[in-house]
């Protein structure tokens, strides 16, 4: 309703009742009388102007903006609404930040420590989500299944369960990282890895092709598979991402293949290794390939509303027929017992589950010595602005407006450090990605996406409530006349207060504890794993990997005719001492097994044990420096045509001939007809793909007496004089080129390289624990610092006193060193209990070491110790410096 035009504050307009009451309560007492004159007569003019609701609009904004200008007032006695609520909060977090910018060293060191919990959690969450959260990139990945996860399978296999499965829409099968050589137009041939799979395995995942098509059913036929889909990284790095490269023939492993697609970016399945992806061979007609080829992993599309459960019990019942269909050898009835079929993005991250996990762990924990740490500095920073918050409850301000205040700062400070921190994550990632080994799932695609931002604004948000709750529940407490009381100079803060910063401390310290026995298990560890004696002698020792030139003989004799001849070549470079060729090193790239039949110790042919298998030179055993036991090594005569021989290691004879001598006995391949090999001599045990596993049984064949086909490439390893690595790597090289340059050669290092690198996932995992645990750790001993020095501060009169009457500074800076001391230890013990429990998770990656050991669980406490002495020893050494005269002229 519009007011008349002579109608005035006494004819009934009027401002709204509860409006009037604010403006009294945010005016100061000898101002109010005036301006609530004024504000009636504004009002009444507005009124008459524009109509009484703009009027009442118009005053309400006007005792708004003086609320928001007087500090400590409330409103929360009048009814606004949403709108109001929202500015008011903004005007609350406004004035937060206003307020943090006057102390910028405080807000500095609070946002640095914030930015580095939640960085380190953005951090690992960013390549935890990709290895173990995220959902495959695929249409309905809940379906898509690793059957008989673990094992490896035989084109064979693959045929039946895809004839007569009724619980898969699809399965297919993928045979990982396969090595092979890529003749590029210009340049010399290189060493590429493949992955070959059957047509339906790109095609029940769902991949849609970059470029081009994907495999056809009928080139998995033999003769028919002479096509190929690029990876797109290789296509973009050897290719320049051309579109022209469809229908470009290029040549594979001497074989002239047309690419027909190039596969979309990030595609790693069955591993990030591969550049190449080509059709499997599906040749029933030879049986050696078809089904003794077990080297395929086997994945399926289920069909909808059938479970894992479904296709594991299919699976079962349909092994009988596989078993009965091998023409080579039969397996026993219940090979298929422990058969295990799980959703494929599990299978993906079964090796990178276990650190992961324990990364988020650690980080979790330092996000909450970080949350405590701050949490600390709010508390002193809450006491030392104590008098100006008790003159501002005295003025009547609300304790929950002053508790507002303290989680306005605390949000204010988690934003700006959740700023800081992502920026630190991705800085991180940029370093941390290259170093991530190939089994983590999705490593390469690892960054700071919209879905890891915002789990790190969420975390910030619960960061913010954790730290700020405690200040906001003491500003709410405290009476203003205590607060009065205690504001003089030199009086001790609250009994209570200092109460909830040891405890605060205390758990910083248990904390730290924590991470710091963890890593000191872990690098315990892996002291020990350098210490292993794998069986050889990696020192001095080079190696290489070099692939038949295409187009080269495929026939056994020519075979071993031209790897004598590279041997023979190589062994003339002046800067290598000694040389041997083997078809796979010790923790190479590559490893070859046999199913082992030993006469007269095996007896059910049809259930063989699978051990090492490499074929080598005479010199391999000198050279890689394994010793010989017994017998004797491989001779010049040991070649095509001469009896057939075999060397097994001392594993081998123990399991297969305990308390006997093996020299003498035979051994043969699995196949029905394989002829025997004597045994001629006993070497060593040696290490193969980890130092911490021990060494397997492992049978030695000459190399000139291949039987398992003609080889297609061979490892060279070189004794090198001391210091004389690259000189050796460039003697090989120099030695291949000159031999035939056609050869690929990759994998050039030095052999203790290639040990160092079994080390890489172990290693990574145990630094990045050891930083967490330093910051931490750090955290923790600014805490105690900060304490410390807070109550000399407010002790500093009282000290001043006690020095003038004579009172002994050594006796003094004890005092203030028992007292932290007294702060940290009871976090240390705590922290002792809870790292017995949780160094049991830590058990299935440790070696040599207990979960429990003794010596990590006495330094570490010892560690611990040290570093809060020395962080309450300054402080205490600052209160006796202090000039008596002075703290008391000033008290």
């Amino acid at each position: 309703m519009t007011s008349g035009p002579g109608e005035g504050p006494a004819g009934g307009s009027r401002p709204p009742r509860r409006w009037e009451r604010l403006l009294q309560r945010v005016v100061p007492p000898e101002d109010r009388l005036a301006l609530q004159e004024e504000m009636e007569r504004l009002f009444a003019r507005r009124a008459r102007e524009r109509g009484e609701r703009w009027a009442r609009r118009w005053y309400r904004r006007q005792v708004l903006a003086f609320a928001a200008r007087v500090p400590g007032e409330t409103v929360r006695e009048l009814r606004v609404g949403p709108g109001e609520r929202m500015m008011g909060v903004m005007r609350q977090v406004i004035q937060a930040a206003r307020g943090l910018g006057r102390s910028p060293g405080f807000s500095a060191l609070a946002i640095l420590t914030l930015s580095l919990g939640i960085g380190a959690n953005a951090l690992i969450f960013a390549v935890a989500d990709r290895a173990l959260l995220r959902p495959l990139p695929f249409p309905e990945p809940d379906r898509l299944v690793s059957v008989l996860d673990g094992w490896t399978h035989s084109p064979g296999t693959l045929e039946i369960l895809a004839r007569d499965m009724a619980t898969v829409d699809e399965i297919g099968a993928a045979w990982d990282a396969v090595g092979m050589t890529w003749a590029p137009r210009t340049g010399a041939p290189r060493r590429v890895t493949a992955a070959e799979v059957s047509p339906s395995y790109l095609r029940l995942l769902g991949v849609a092709p970059r470029l081009g098509r994907l495999f056809r059913d009928d080139e998995a036929r033999p003769g028919q598979g002479d096509v190929a889909v690029v990876g797109h990284d290789f296509w973009r790095t050897a290719f320049g991402a051309d579109p022209g490269v469809l229908g470009r023939t290029i040549t594979l492993d001497g074989r002239e293949v047309e690419v027909v697609g190039v596969l979309p970016e990030g595609f790693d399945l069955p591993s990030a290794r591969n550049d190449f992806w080509v059709p499997m061979t599906m040749n029933p007609a030879n049986p050696g390939l078809h089904w003794g080829m077990g080297t395929f992993a086997l994945v399926a599309r289920m069909r909808e509303e059938v479970t894992p459960e479904q296709v594991r019990a299919e699976t079962v019942e349909l092994g009988e027929e596989v078993r009965l269909a091998n023409p080579l050898w039969t397996p026993p009835p219940d090979f298929w017992r422990e058969a295990r079929v799980v959703p494929l993005r599990e299978a993906r991250s079964t090796v990178a589950r276990t650190p992961l996990l324990i990364l988020l762990g650690a980080v979790g924990v330092v996000l909450l010595v970080v949350c405590a740490n701050v949490a600390n500095l709010l508390l002193s920073r809450g006491i030392s602005r104590g008098r100006d918050r008790a003159v501002r409850m005295a003025l009547g301000a609300s304790g929950a407006r002053l508790a507002l205040g303290q989680f306005s700062e605390a949000l204010v400070l988690c934003a700006a450090g959740t700023g800081l921190g992502l920026g630190m994550a991705a800085l991180g990632l940029d370093l941390l990605r290259p170093l991530l080994p190939p089994e983590v799932p999705g490593a390469a695609q690892a960054g700071l996406d919209l879905r890891v931002v915002a789990v790190s604004g969420g975390l910030a948000v619960v960061t913010a409530l954790l730290v700020g709750t405690l200040p906001a529940i003491r500003a709410s407490r405290r009476a203003p006349a205590g607060l009065l009381r205690q504001g003089g100079r030199g009086q001790v803060g609250p009994r209570s207060r200092r109460g909830t910063t040891r405890v605060l401390v205390g758990a910083q310290m248990a904390a730290a504890v924590v991470l710091v026995t963890a890593a000191g298990l872990l690098a315990r560890s892996l002291v020990q794993l350098n210490r292993v004696d794998p069986g050889f002698q990696a020192s001095e020792r080079v190696t290489a990997r070099v692939d038949v030139p295409p187009g080269a003989e495929p026939a056994t004799v020519a075979r071993a005719v031209f790897f004598q001849g590279l041997l023979d070549r190589l062994s003339a470079e002046p800067g290598l001492a000694r040389v041997a060729l083997a078809s796979s090193i010790p923790f190479g790239s590559e490893r070859e097994n046999m199913a082992a039949f030993v006469p007269g110790v095996t007896e059910d042919p049809n259930s063989l044990p699978v051990v090492g298998h490499y074929r080598v030179t005479p010199d391999f055993f000198e050279v890689a420096g394994i010793s010989l036991e017994a017998g004797r090594p491989f001779a010049e005569t040991d070649r095509l045509g001469e009896p057939l021989v075999a060397v097994v290691d001392r594993p081998f004879a123990e399991r297969f001939f305990p308390g006997e001598d093996p020299v003498g006995r035979t051994v043969r391949y699995p196949w029905r007809g394989a002829p025997d090999m004597e045994i001629v001599g006993v070497v060593g045990g040696i290490g193969d793909l980890h130092l911490s596993q021990p060494p397997e049984p492992t049978v030695y064949v000459p190399l000139a007496q291949m039987q398992m086909g003609s080889l297609g490439h061979a490892m060279v390893v070189a004794q090198v004089p001391s210091g004389g690595e690259s000189a050796g790597l460039a003697a090989i090289q120099i030695g291949v080129r000159d031999f035939d340059p056609r050869m690929p050669l990759s994998e050039l290092a030095p052999w203790t390289s290639l040990l160092q690198a079994s080390l890489s996932g172990t290693r990574l995992l145990t630094i990045l624990l050891l930083l967490f645990a330093f910051t931490a750790l750090v955290l923790g001993c600014v805490g105690v610092y900060g304490v410390a020095s807070f109550s000399v501060r407010e002790r500093i009169r009282e000290i001043g006193v006690r020095m003038t009457l004579g009172a002994d500074p050594g006796e003094i800076r004890g005092r203030v060193v028992r007292e932290g001391l007294w702060m940290a230890l009871p976090g240390c013990v705590a922290g002792l209990a809870l790292a017995a429990i949780a160094a049991r998770v830590l058990g299935s990656v440790l070696y040599g070491v207990s979960p429990l050991d003794p010596l990590t669980f006495l330094v570490t406490p010892a560690i611990l110790v040290a570093a809060a002495l020395l962080a309450v020893y300054l402080p205490a050494r600052r209160a006796t410096r202090v000039d008596p005269a002075t703290v008391l002229r000033e008290g």
